[in-house]
């Protein structure tokens, strides 16, 4: 199997389909309901852009990178597509792949664990841990075959655990760059240069998985209990409500995890 169809030319997309077009699969055909973001990534990979689900026709891989609330509805087209042998893929974190059984024969998830802009395209995937599933052993093998093109870090995950991680990756990614924007507001309300920061962030991030435990690292006033520190960051922060909830949030989050530890 050689031939990958892709549904969606979004942020993710945009890395993972020319990796695989790189580690020789043939990208056919290419939809997304924005046609100049499908025009874009086909040109990358010379495949070709279509107007419909209907027009992507056969292929050994169908690679659906599209909104959680999408894919339900897509794999319902797909169907009247998709080959008795060919396989389906989701690429959601959160979304079981079950989703897909009304509507396919073959079908699974292919979930690179990584955080993904069209501006900043992934361009080793080697060290990119990709986590599948799939509906069968044969399933399975493919979508395992086509996940090893790209990273030597291929894990199997079912859709319960799934989810698990990507909630985990929603705190430690997601929320770690709002709290990151949360301070950059701070810098430039203050007039400090955001980078200054950096090797504070490095730091705190390396010693975090250097641990084991990044609750055995944790280090300021909310852990040390140091209540008269807080009151006074929190006084700071009355004229901007939304920074004061978020710090207040997560100091209390933190003096709570040190009780209960």
């Amino acid at each position: 199997m050689n031939t990958l169809a892709v549904i969606g030319a979004g942020n993710l997309a945009a890395s993972v389909v020319p990796a695989l077009k790189k580690s020789g699969m043939e990208v056919t055909r290419i939809y997304s309901r924005t046609c100049e973001h499908a025009a874009n990534l086909a040109k990358q990979v010379d495949a070709q852009p279509v107007r419909s689900i209907r027009e992507l026709g056969d292929a050994d891989f169908y690679l659906l990178s599209v909104t959680d609330n999408c894919i339900e509805e897509t794999a319902s087209m797909l169907g009247e597509v998709a080959g008795r042998d060919s396989v389906v893929m989701h690429t959601s974190g959160s979304t079981d792949i079950k989703a897909l059984k009304p509507y396919c024969a073959n079908y699974g998830a292919f979930y690179p664990f990584q955080t993904f802009s069209a501006s900043r395209p992934i361009r080793d995937f080697s060290s990119v841990p990709v986590y599948i599933e799939a509906d069968s052993e044969y399933t399975l093998l493919k979508i395992r075959e086509l996940a090893q093109r790209i990273s030597g870090r291929v894990y199997v995950l079912d859709s319960g655990r799934r989810m698990g991680l990507h909630i985990a990756g929603a705190f430690s990614c997601n929320f770690v760059n709002g709290l990151l924007s949360c301070a950059f507001d701070i810098c430039n309300e203050f007039g400090i240069d955001f980078r200054d920061l950096k090797l504070l962030v490095e730091e705190t991030i390396e010693k975090a998985f250097d641990s084991g435990n990044p609750t055995k690292v944790q280090t300021g006033p909310a852990v040390r209990g140091d209540m008269l520190t807080v009151e006074k960051h929190l006084d700071f922060l009355q004229a901007n409500i939304e920074l004061g909830k978020v710090y207040s949030a997560m100091s209390g989050y933190i003096m709570n995890v040190k009780k209960n530890s």
